[in-house]
């Protein structure tokens, strides 16, 4: 059985040795189109973010870069198919907290996280930790309060889902005892918020804004580190729990990690200037994401941070690989 946590925290420490070694035909890169594989189903962020970036990109690389949606297993199927394909930079993966979150919770994987090598950290979503309109609370302080009071319950998609990890997080550091209740949709366990059937659950920013301004559910707070654009009334988390950030929406670009460095580099360079058209940046930012935009090695200094804060949670709450 592998052990794959303590793998991920070395490998993401830096780039995979193998893509620094150069291969023949780098400089005519791209040669064919290029697909960039996105382990969700069409119309959600992932989806929207790799499909912005493909039209930029064809643009720059003067080839097609077309998106290949392959959905399951929390992005597993995705990132297996990019761990193993041809090392030449036509194959793109868009990474997610999957990379980190899965060798936690689950002994065997098809790939070992050090087959894929960083990109660039693209964008970060926040979730928003919202409550049923019948529900008394009206902040995170009052959630507390109301949770220490009596038994509460929350929805998530499973446990290492963007949902599990935002509100296991929340129960740690608050103190509170919520009992999860997985669902197989977020649409499904969304439906129940509405209807009372669960009284919390923290879908993306993005998708509950139109719920919240009607009134179905309401807000407490976001869970990023910072107040979003896009809804600045909402408070942080983090203003109540000093420390608390769950932007489980993360977002980067990731290729075999025997891809040549020079590819891995124009990748790079391609990237942040997508990032930095303004173009792009008001289309993305009406999606309410943040535009990051690093260097693989910064990219890789931050799956590292969040594997061990995952790891250090999952060790606290008892949730082990199984």
């Amino acid at each position: 059985m592998r052990r794959l946590t303590a793998i991920i925290l070395v490998m993401w420490a830096g780039l995979h040795p193998a893509a620094g070694i150069a291969q023949s035909g780098d400089k005519a890169f791209p040669v064919k189109p290029v697909r960039i594989v996105v382990g969700f189903t069409p119309g959600t962020t992932t989806d929207i973010t790799a499909r912005a970036l493909a039209q930029a990109l064809t643009a720059r690389l003067g080839q097609q870069v077309i998106v290949e949606n392959r959905e399951g297993a929390n992005s597993g199927i995705a990132n297996n198919i990019v761990a193993h394909a041809n090392p030449d930079g036509h194959t793109i993966l868009i990474g997610t907290l999957s990379l980190v979150v899965s060798p936690l919770l689950y002994k065997e994987l098809p790939f070992e996280p050090k087959d894929l090598a960083p990109v660039s950290l693209v964008v970060l979503t926040q979730n928003v930790i919202c409550v049923n309109p019948k529900i008394e609370a009206q902040s995170i302080k009052e959630l507390i309060a109301l949770a220490k009071a009596r038994p509460m319950r929350y929805g998530s998609s499973g446990r290492g889902s963007s949902a599990f990890l935002t509100l296991e997080l929340f129960k740690s550091m608050a103190g509170v005892d919520l009992q999860e209740i997985p669902y197989k949709s977020t649409s499904q366990a969304v439906t129940d918020l509405m209807s009372g059937e669960i009284p919390i659950y923290p879908p993306s920013l993005v998708s509950a804004i139109p719920l919240i301004k009607s009134g179905r559910i309401r807000a407490l707070a976001v869970t990023g580190p910072k107040r979003s654009s896009i809804a600045p009334e909402i408070p942080t988390v983090a203003e109540t729990l000093p420390g608390y950030d769950a932007a489980t929406g993360v977002y980067g670009l990731m290729v075999p990690a025997a891809t040549p460095k020079t590819i891995v580099d124009r990748l790079y360079r391609e990237t942040v200037a997508v990032l930095k058209m303004p173009e792009f940046r008001e289309k993305m930012q009406a999606q309410g994401v943040d535009l990051v935009g690093s260097t693989p090695a910064e990219y890789a200094d931050y799956l590292s941070a969040n594997g061990a804060k995952w790891k250090t949670l999952f060790a606290r709450i008892g949730v082990g690989p199984q």
